[in-house]
């Protein structure tokens, strides 16, 4: 009998390679196949984003998803893009929840799951709810974000998600937070015991030696130091922290997916914009940036939350210039330069650069070291009880 975790997450044709995805990975490893349901939209894309141009990008980026459908990435692993009715009430929750229902029971039987010997994993949304009171070998809520500490001023809709997420968090037998504000904000709203789960990192991934990409050869030529970002782009970045270090002696090279309005910056000289970069040739972009940025208009949902690329950055032996993130701080304080101003954002990454050694180049690569995905993945094989 084949072991199977189904697991819920960010969209996975998304460049970018999340927490929840890598422990995915590292149950392939284990020899579980894997079913992995992308997101099912708990907002309308109105609600965080004011500019036009924002939504229209967010929702194009969802129909391409949309088309995939259903796709075999690799034996035994799959991706289920599920039908839903973009509609949000009460009445339209309960009709996806039961389309839902339908839809993974047609997977069980293409894919011969049965929900009693598989693992449930859910995170970043409530798309795998409905499946809660199924009998599963056992039910996991990994929160790498708190989703009812959700980007906007909604107060009935935070209301709704806070009520939704203690229904979930209450079904499950694990869970997880990625830093200690999540943490202690779940145990607040559960009153259960939450397993802190910090992020890791694909060490080897971020340490081997790899050739520049072209593209960024040329930028490196132009004699200015590279001040980079890596991931997708929103509105809550800051952008003025681009448009100043660009304006002042900095190539800034922005990777990912854009989802925000950056009309302002596309123009500009010294901005670079190099489109969404696969997981697997990042390093021979990131690699030439001398200075790496953590850079998001400050709010509940960033202070809480801890940003899989700062260990990305930091295995690479880069500086990292980030906005106050109390775990960030916390972790790494003596390794990370911090800002709360765009301007002191400049002024970091010139001390940043001022101050770069071989000594903190090999610290901070000794520091991500003792944080890898492998190292994650044994604590939650020992949280969940798994042997075999």
């Amino acid at each position: 009998m084949k072991k199977w975790i189904i697991c819920s997450g960010p969209d996975w044709f998304r460049p970018s390679v999340t927490s929840t995805r890598q422990i995915a990975f590292r149950f392939r490893e284990k020899g579980y196949s894997v079913l992995w349901v992308n997101p099912v939209a708990f907002k309308s894309p109105s609600v965080n984003s004011d500019n036009k141009k924002s939504r229209q990008k967010k929702i194009v980026n969802k129909l391409k998803t949309h088309l995939k459908i259903f796709r075999k990435i690799d034996d035994g692993l799959y991706v289920l893009i599920p039908f839903y009715i973009p509609a949000f009430s009460p009445g339209w929750d309960h009709f996806n929840a039961v389309l839902m229902k339908i839809q993974m029971r047609i997977m069980t039987l293409i894919l011969g799951i049965r929900y009693r010997d598989a693992i449930l994993w859910i995170s970043g949304s409530f798309t795998l709810s409905p499946l809660l009171d199924k009998q599963f070998r056992t039910k996991v809520y990994q929160a790498a974000d708190l989703i009812s500490d959700f980007r906007t001023t909604n107060q009935s809709l935070l209301a709704e998600l806070r009520k939704k997420e203690l229904h979930l968090s209450t079904a499950v037998d694990h869970l997880f937070a990625s830093s200690p504000n999540i943490q202690k904000k779940l145990q607040d709203l559960s009153g259960r015991e939450v397993n802190l789960l910090t992020h890791g990192v694909d060490f080897d991934h971020f340490t081997k030696q790899v050739n520049l990409h072209p593209r960024m050869a040329e930028i490196k030529a132009k004699g200015l130091p590279v001040a980079g970002y890596f991931g997708t782009l929103s509105d809550a970045n800051d952008k003025e922290v681009f448009r100043i270090l660009g304006e002042n002696g900095f190539s800034v090279v922005i990777i990912g997916k854009v989802l925000g309005d950056y009309s302002m910056l596309e123009s500009k000289d010294n901005i670079y914009f190099a489109g969404p970069v696969g997981f697997r040739d990042l390093p021979s972009w990131a690699n030439a940036f001398d200075v790496c940025l953590l850079n998001w208009v400050m709010a509940d949902w960033i202070k809480n939350s801890f940003p899989v690329k700062t260990l990305e950055y930091l295995a690479m032996g880069k500086p990292v210039v980030s906005c106050r993130i109390p775990v960030v701080e916390q972790m790494f304080g003596k390794l990370v330069y911090f800002a709360d101003t765009p301007m002191q954002f400049l002024e970091q990454a010139r001390t940043a650069l001022s101050e770069n050694s071989a000594e903190l180049q090999a610290e901070r690569v000794r520091t991500a070291a003792r944080h890898t995905w492998n190292s994650k993945f044994e604590f939650v094989c020992s949280i969940l009880g798994l042997k075999d």
